[in-house]
Order: structure tokens, then C-alpha cells, then sequence
């Protein structure tokens, strides 16, 4: 059973382009294909340095204080104006 995909159309630069041109001549695979595979090589490891990057933020117990800059006082984070 293969992955549901999802539509998506983008300018790339002309070096991307020659290499994606040279990837499907050079094997014959559509260049669709290619960059999908790319995109999805892509998303793996943005996603496994965000479990690291939470297992990090849980160990120095920031997890979940993202607004929060480190040396600020207490104002509640909001807007003085």
C-alpha cells in the first residue's frame, strides 16, 4: 500500500534543476519521483532532530517554555507599551 501524496508545485533554482535533470536521465526515474524521495529523506531527519531536540528541552526542563527568553523579568512575557 503506498503513501497518500499531496499536490505541490515550486520554482527550484537552475543548478537544482540540472541535477534533477541529470538524476533522471542518468536512471530513468521521473523527476516527481526524485524529489519526493529527497523531500521524504528530507522530513526524516527534520523530525528525528525534533524528538532529539524535545529530549534535550525535557532534560534541562524548558520543555514547553518556548516564549520564554532566558534573563527576562518578570512581566508575564507580554507587551509593554
Amino acid at each position: 500500500m503506498s503513501a497518500d501524496l499531496k499536490d505541490f508545485r515550486g520554482k527550484i533554482t537552475g543548478l537544482a534543476w540540472c541535477y534533477l535533470e541529470a538524476e533522471h536521465r542518468a536512471g530513468g526515474q521521473d523527476q516527481s519521483e526524485i524529489v519526493r524521495e529527497i523531500m521524504h529523506e528530507w522530513a526524516e531527519r527534520k523530525h528525528h532532530a525534533a524528538i532529539e531536540a524535545q529530549k534535550l528541552l525535557e532534560a534541562e526542563g524548558i520543555a514547553g517554555n518556548f516564549g520564554e527568553h532566558q534573563g527576562t523579568s518578570g512581566n508575564g512575557g507580554g507587551r509593554r507599551e
